[in-house]
């Protein structure tokens, strides 16, 4: 038989000796196998029970909350750093441009001042046309082509006119010449052995040599800053120009652009990340710049008429290209967020071909 017991809670803290007598009979009674348990008396306070694995203190539970909505992943598409603009009002450095105006008959070589406002100056004075200019790396020196005997043949002279200098001569077609980085050779192309390829000489005319066989048309050439790679423009058979670049012992050559329209007139920024160049593919003819390794394609201008001969500014802020979109070709510079900063010319005649000097 189990017996409970009622008292009052003092009797649980205060023992009187009578209450010692009661506990000690019930003590003994307990011997008979009756047990006993204390309970305390009711009360208004609520008595808190602990159970085993809970603790005394209760714990509110947070109400659920909504699973949140996963966020698409997504690759991020290549990304080219725009550089800080520095230099003239406009961005870009400061210095000159040589270029090829028609403004007095045949197509000749002017110099014109990189400022707003630049003053002109002409530099050829012949009845042919003198064309293509091209800067040697310390800026003394610009290399051309020109039909002033009656065939297409590379020249140079000095950056004010002086010192006219053939550097080729014979009947076959030698065009777009472009100095090495070291300013010891001067590469071009030409069709003398029935399909353009590209050849080196010296600034003097010495050590002609052909750079390699290929079995495509290759055109236009142009050395990084660092001398290490050419970019330069190949097309197999009937198909259209694609850019490529090599290593500059006419080896290893990687095709760049993929596109059924053509690609044409590469032009490496100074610091070789970069290789502004004109293509086709959108139909008109539009200024693009991609990575030196082919990504990163990017489109420059948009309605602004037929685009050709893209040149960077020495600090790489700017582009300088010939545009027809005032119905005749003018000089213009872009910076690299595709706002143009500056026409340059805006003669009777045809400007275009523009190169921006290197700085001296």
């Amino acid at each position: 038989m189990r017996i409970a017991m009622t008292l009052p809670r003092p009797a649980l803290v205060l023992l009187s000796i009578g209450a010692v007598a009661i506990l000690l009979g019930l003590y003994l009674a307990s011997g008979s196998g009756v047990s006993v348990a204390l309970v305390p008396a009711a009360t208004d306070e609520p008595i808190l029970m602990a159970l085993p694995g809970v603790t005394s203190t209760p714990r509110l539970l947070p109400p659920p909350q909504p699973s949140p909505t996963p966020t698409p992943s997504r690759t991020p598409l290549p990304v080219i750093a725009s550089p800080t603009p520095v230099g003239t009002p406009f961005g870009g450095a400061p210095g000159e441009i040589a270029f090829v105006s028609d403004r007095d008959g045949a197509d000749q070589i002017y110099l014109i001042s990189a400022e707003v406002g630049g003053f002109e100056t002409r530099l050829t004075f012949t009845d042919a046309e003198d064309t293509r200019p091209s800067w040697s790396p310390d800026g003394q020196w610009i290399a051309f082509m020109s039909n002033a005997r009656g065939q297409w043949d590379i020249y140079v002279m000095r950056a004010n006119g002086a010192e006219r200098r053939q550097l080729t001569d014979d009947s076959d077609f030698d065009e777009f010449p472009s100095w090495s980085p070291d300013g010891q050779w001067i590469i071009f192309d030409s069709d003398r052995d029935g399909r353009y390829q590209l050849y080196l000489i010296r600034p003097d005319g010495s050590g002609r040599e052909r750079l390699r066989h290929s079995d495509n048309d290759d055109a236009i050439p142009a050395y990084s800053p660092d001398g290490r790679r050419i970019a330069f423009e190949s097309r197999l058979g009937d198909d259209e120009y694609q850019i490529y670049v090599m290593d500059a012992d006419g080896s290893d050559p990687v095709q760049l652009t993929y596109t059924q329209a053509q690609n044409v007139r590469p032009a490496w920024s100074p610091d070789g990340r970069r290789i502004a160049f004109i293509s086709a593919r959108d139909g008109n003819r539009e200024l693009y710049v991609m990575n030196a390794d082919g990504t990163a394609q990017r489109r420059m201008t948009r309605d602004f008429g037929e685009i050709g001969s893209p040149s960077w500014s020495p600090d790489g802020t700017l582009i300088v290209f010939n545009s027809d979109r005032t119905g005749q070709l003018e000089l213009y510079a872009m910076d690299f967020e595709g706002l143009i900063r500056h026409q340059f010319t805006s003669g009777e005649g045809n400007e275009f071909n523009g190169v921006w000097r290197p700085n001296h």
